[in-house]
Order: C-alpha cells, then structure tokens, then sequence
C-alpha cells in the first residue's frame, strides 16, 4: 500500500512528509511526557511536581500541623512486619503500612495483626513492578487487582503508593479514577544504601519538619538483606526526633484530616 506522498512527477514529496513530521513529533512528545516526567521528577523530588494538586499526588500534609506520618513499604513481611509492630507499641506510635496485594493474599493474618494494633493500612500495588516499562492497562489491572485484594480482607484501602514510588501519568489517572489517593513521601531513610541505623535516621531528620511523609521498609523482600533491620534499629533514634521537635506521628488519614 503507498503511504509516501508524491509530487506532480511521482517523486516523493518531502516538504510534505516534513509537514506530517511536524503535526505528529508534538502529539508524541506530549504522551511520552505524560508518561514519563512523574516518574523522574519524583527520582530527584521536583520542586514543581511536588506543588500539583494533592488530588493528583499527596507528598506531604498541612505544614502547620505539627504532625508527621510514618509509613512502611513492601510487607505484610512474617520476619519484618512483627518487629516493627512490636517496636512500634513500645514507642507509642502509629504508623501506615503499606503492603502489596500479593503479600497480603499470602499473609492475611499480618494484615489482620497491622489493622488489629491500630495502624492504618494502604495499598502498595499487587505486584512490585516499575511502571515505567508498563502499560496502561496493566498498571490499571495491576491497582485493581491490589485495591479488591485489600477489600475482600475486610481492609479498604484509602491511599496507594506506586511501586519504588514511581508513578506515570497513566498511574495518577488511574489511581483517582478507581478511589485511590496517590501518596509519596517528602522525607525517607534510604536504609538499603545506609550503612546503619544512625545514619538512616540521620536523612529522616534532615527533611523532618510539620506535615511530613515519612518513608521506611519492613520488609527485606525488594532490597539488600538487613534493610528491615536497619529501620527497626533506627526507629528508636526516629521517635527521639519527633519529640524534640514536638511532632506527633500520626497514620495518613490523621496527618489528612
């Protein structure tokens, strides 16, 4: 089939293909965009996507509060998830979990045991894929699949956190279509780069201030081995923090309320 545009002579015409070039490059880089600046303006946390709507995407709460959230990433995990709980009640604090569907399908008495100590539970995602590299309509399966996994739990999820906090334009779109509010973070402890607990509380602190979203892990699953240690052992030093700066620690729902 001939799909060359030709001159008079039948040669081809390249001031026309020039012309089509030109009407379609704008229309894909605009989907390109939508696709992939959430994605890297969250690796470096741009200032400027981090003031779109929190409709869109939540990366931290009311400044003047005087609240923090803590939230953890990856579980239900039946070596990590206990000893953060457990650290947890020693500490007074409540936190936010949130576990990916296909763990919780797997450990729902963990899920029951969160919820049960008075932690609020999100959703993760079902599987623990980049989106970057996905489509649409497996990210949209993906959120769904997550979100009705954690109802018929008799837990509803409210929030959701994409995978390695790295949403696309898809992922936004989709996540408030089906009920979800997207969440990131505004403070994390990096804890599978840290060498140890001082210093995983150490970047906490350095972006701990009223509103914040804090980042942590209970689960060693998609990181280096003794990364949920890690933060159990900079939990304490954490919770130091948070009452020298008179901040209370709150779950997401709180923080928002």
């Amino acid at each position: 089939m001939e799909v060359i545009a030709r001159d008079h002579a039948g040669r081809p015409d390249l001031a026309a293909a020039r012309r089509a070039c030109a009407r379609f490059v704008p229309i894909a880089g605009a989907v390109v965009a939508g696709h992939w600046v959430p994605s890297v303006a969250v690796l470096g946390q741009w200032g400027p996507f981090a003031s779109l709507p929190g409709e869109l995407c939540r990366w931290q709460g009311p400044r003047g509060s005087a609240r923090v959230a803590l939230t953890f990433d990856d579980g239900p995990d039946p070596e990590g998830t206990p000893r953060v709980l457990d650290a947890l009640d020693e500490l007074g604090i409540r936190a936010t979990f949130f576990v990916l569907g296909e763990r919780a399908r797997a450990h729902p008495d963990l899920v029951e045991e969160v919820a049960r100590r008075g932690h609020q539970i999100g959703t993760h995602g079902d599987r623990h894929a980049h989106h970057l590299v996905r489509s649409p309509l497996w990210v949209r399966r993906d959120i769904l699949r997550a979100r009705d996994a954690m109802a018929a739990l008799g837990h509803p999820a409210r929030w959701y956190r994409p995978a390695y906090g790295q949403p696309t334009g898809s992922t936004l779109a989709i996540a408030r279509a089906v009920g979800l509010r997207t969440v990131l973070w505004s403070a994390w402890g990096r804890e599978w780069a840290a060498a140890g607990p001082q210093e995983v509380a150490a970047r906490v602190a350095r972006r701990l201030r009223s509103g914040a979203i804090v980042l942590l892990h209970d689960s060693d699953r998609f990181g280096p081995r003794g990364m949920s240690r890690r933060t159990l052992e900079a939990l304490p030093l954490v919770a130091a923090e948070l009452r020298r700066r008179s901040l209370e620690p709150v779950t997401m729902d709180e923080l928002m309320a």
